[in-house]
């Protein structure tokens, strides 16, 4: 763990929003644990060594599951394909946004889509969003330096998503904390529509 010492505070907080990823996936004992101990995680404490202990069974449990990516290995992917989005929008500058930030930002969107969609409850998504900014990350489209991008821009670059299949598009969503789903045939209105309101706060 030493390693991450060499990190600067801006790339630690990115990779610590993966970390988050695992509770919001299916361990909402995780992400609880996570907004008590988060403090001890970026001093480096023991609490580092057991965040990178449980993200890293967390995952060899998602990949045994599904080795050959077709099921369950998708919820890896939560925040991932609005985080992508954006990133091919600031073509992958890293001044304006580097890989964790916009994971947060689609762990965020993703959670208050869900809750929009009637799946989730919003003090879900609030939750998420005040964990994800008391460590000091993104959780708005707002929050990313520089120009931002409409809904119908983001769409485009939604729609070259590799979790696209036939033309219909394929989300990680969530009915809770820790309780995140393979939602197929998300009607591309209904994320346009969503991502319009996004863009426009």
């Amino acid at each position: 763990t030493d390693v991450l010492e060499t990190l600067s505070p801006r790339e630690f907080r990115a990779g610590y929003a993966e970390v988050a990823k695992y509770g919001l996936i299916d361990q909402p004992d995780f992400f609880a644990w996570l907004e008590k101990n988060w403090n001890g995680v970026f001093s480096g404490g023991p609490e580092r060594a057991e965040a990178i202990a449980v993200s890293c069974r967390a995952k060899a449990a998602v990949v045994a599951r599904d080795e050959h990516e077709t099921g369950d290995r998708a919820l890896l992917n939560l925040g991932h394909t609005f985080g992508h989005a954006l990133e091919g929008y600031v073509k992958y500058d890293p001044a304006r946004l580097v890989h964790g930030e916009g994971v947060a930002i689609g762990m965020a969107l993703a959670h208050r889509f869900s809750a929009r969609m009637n799946l989730a409850s919003p003090d879900d998504a609030a939750r998420v969003e005040a964990h994800l900014k008391a460590v000091g990350l993104p959780t708005r489209i707002a929050d990313m330096p520089g120009d931002k991008p409409n809904a119908e821009t983001l769409m485009r670059f939604i729609a070259q998503d590799k979790k696209v299949s036939r033309g219909t598009l394929t989300f990680i969503l969530t009915r809770g904390i820790g309780q995140s789903f393979i939602a197929k045939d998300v009607p591309p209105s209904a994320v346009e529509g969503f991502l319009a309101d996004e863009t426009a706060s």
